[in-house]
């Protein structure tokens, strides 16, 4: 397990730990949804970033990420979603249900590193389009020798 894609998996341990840290000091679980439209954008020109000559399918990938990034950021600010107390409903929910202890355990092993795995993953495509040129790919490329 080598390159790019693979090379961004401490990002992701760093998003954990800083999602995880930020919902235990200020006490909002939210920090994971604040990072989904932004997060994805970063590991795909990351990974654009960190692989030589990489193709016009990884380009367009990440540029794509990109704009459904900027949309989802747009529509998540728009209802108020990074606001203070701007959390998900769901979590109060969950809260009381579970109580302190075992909400802060779902916390650790859901909230922060499950679904910033998940996001992580968003941008698995990319180690494709990376590893695998098409015969477009290949096309594209011969026709610029």
């Amino acid at each position: 397990m080598s390159g790019p894609f693979f090379e961004l998996i401490p990002w992701c341990v760093g998003f954990i730990a800083v999602t995880w840290a930020l919902s235990v000091v200020t006490r909002e679980y939210s920090w994971v949804d604040r990072i989904w439209s932004v997060a994805p954008p970063l590991y795909a020109w990351l990974i654009v970033a960190r692989t030589p000559d990489a193709s016009p399918r990884l380009w367009l990938l990440a540029v794509l990420v990109t704009l459904w990034g900027a949309r989802l950021t747009f529509n998540y600010a728009r209802k108020g979603g990074y606001a203070p107390g701007g959390e998900d409903y769901r979590w109060s929910i969950l809260r009381k249900k579970l109580g302190p202890v075992g909400f802060q355990l779902f916390n650790a092993s859901f909230i922060s590193p499950y679904q910033n795995a998940l996001i992580f993953l968003l941008v698995a495509p990319a180690m494709t389009a990376m590893m695998r040129m098409s015969s477009s790919d290949t096309i594209i490329s011969k026709e610029r020798e």
